[in-house]
């Protein structure tokens, strides 16, 4: 079915037209269905009236679902930079991925005037790219040893397209994000009290779906987490050995359902209700303020409480189990954490970054060219952002975060004005700086 809307999607817009459309009323770019390739990989170029600014062109990619009307498309190109925004439809693993970048990124190298590409990530994308980035700049042998739970193969991922540059925006950690999803209070029958997140004797309020957890408590649900997480981790390598030897239910892989391993944004994660975990940076960063005035400062998030989804859907099979198959799971979603495990107020311990191919830590630690960080302050992943930061290998990096912004880069309250703006402005002169390219 999925492939079948695909088909359709694209031969409505081949039907419409295979070459560039014009700008639309009151916006000065045009924009023009690509094929990268084969039936599963498109583009949609957004191409600015005028030649490239500063000779530089943008791709943009991100995992899963449509990419097509993402906001750095039109908001880059309005000021002035081409850019490629990139779907894929393929194997449903950001390995599978790579190539298609690669292909994207020489499709703009391509156009008249462009002399840098730099690759955007948002979100699930921040992993994606700088995973590309890292096997771009080094071959396979990246996502190969060092400890990995399930090393890549390294088929398709030789001589890959290399970007001049990386942007991080507001990114997830990889493997990590759906680790920190998994309920430690799930088991066969009745779940277990004393690990309950989502009980008012552990500090939930279910009325307000906001939270105020102990230091005990928050200690033991970390080390139950971290030891549920490695046997899920350590049954699926079970499976996997079951299957090399041809004992598996299926020659090539199995289905594997983890309940209670939250799917997205939902998950058993103690800083959504509790905003004090994840809270803020370590060190002083650029923070974009709403009425000017950028400083130098401490970041701290300024997010509601969240993770009510989760809350009220714990025997759900969309929202709080995964869906997944043995080599999918290993593949993505598979990390391992240690028994000193924790997500603090502005740090997160305990975590073998190295042991997930779609660790962002890691891939970013074999990042060399000019990399921006670009947080959102009204959401939950400004800790995250900076410990991408500190990994990151570039010697010209860059971590600010946009107040009051919200993950899709629209402000969380009025009197944080236009976010969207900022966001984007910041972008526009990170790529402008002399001699960064």
């Amino acid at each position: 079915m999925k492939l079948s809307l695909f088909v359709a999607c694209a031969l409505a817009v081949m039907t419409a037209s295979l070459d560039a459309q014009p700008a639309r009323p009151g916006a000065d770019f045009r924009t023009q269905y690509i094929r990268l390739g084969s039936n599963d990989a498109e583009g949609l170029l957004y191409q600015p009236a005028q030649a490239p600014k500063l000779g530089i062109a943008l791709v943009y990619a991100h995992p899963s679902g449509n990419n097509f009307n993402h906001a750095s498309g039109r908001e880059m190109a309005r000021r002035g930079y081409p850019v490629l925004t990139v779907n894929y439809r393929g194997e449903s693993d950001s390995l599978g991925y790579l190539p298609v970048i690669s292909r994207g990124i020489a499709h703009v190298q391509s156009l008249p005037d462009v002399r840098r590409v730099i690759l955007v990530g948002h979100s699930g994308g921040g992993h994606l790219n700088a995973l590309y980035q890292n096997v771009a700049e080094h071959g396979p042998s990246a996502c190969q040893g060092g400890g990995k739970i399930y090393p890549c193969r390294g088929e398709g991922l030789a001589g890959l397209e290399k970007p001049d540059g990386l942007i991080l925006l507001d990114p997830t950690l990889g493997a990590f994000h759906q680790m920190s999803s998994v309920d430690p209070a799930v088991q066969t029958g009745k779940r277990i009290a004393g690990l309950d997140m989502f009980s008012p004797g552990n500090g939930y309020d279910r009325q307000e779906k906001r939270a105020t957890y102990s230091a005990q408590f928050a200690r033991r649900f970390y080390a139950a987490q971290s030891a549920r997480n490695a046997r899920i981790v350590e049954g699926a390598l079970a499976r996997l050995q079951a299957l090399s030897q041809g004992k598996g239910r299926f020659s090539d892989d199995e289905p594997l359902v983890i309940s209670g391993r939250g799917v997205g944004p939902a998950g058993a994660r103690l800083y959504q209700p509790d905003t004090k975990y994840a809270a803020s940076t370590k060190a002083p960063h650029l923070l974009l303020r709403a009425g000017g005035g950028d400083a130098e400062q401490i970041i701290a998030s300024v997010r509601p409480p969240s993770g009510g989804q989760a809350a009220a859907a714990l025997d759900s099979l969309s929202v709080m189990t995964q869906n997944t198959t043995v080599r999918r799971f290993l593949a993505e979603s598979a990390i391992r954490t240690s028994a000193n495990f924790a997500i603090t107020g502005n740090d997160i311990i305990g975590v073998d970054w190295s042991s997930a191919v779609t660790s962002t830590p890691a891939n970013a630690a074999g990042v060399s060219v000019p990399a921006l960080v670009l947080t959102m302050s009204c959401h939950y992943l400004v800790v995250p952002g900076e410990i991408v930061f500190d990994h990151l290998g570039s010697r010209d990096k860059t971590y600010a975060a946009v107040e009051g912004a919200a993950h899709v880069f629209t402000p969380c309250r009025p009197e944080y004005g236009d976010t969207v703006k900022r966001t984007f402005d910041f972008v526009d002169a990170w790529l402008a700086k002399p001699g960064r390219f």
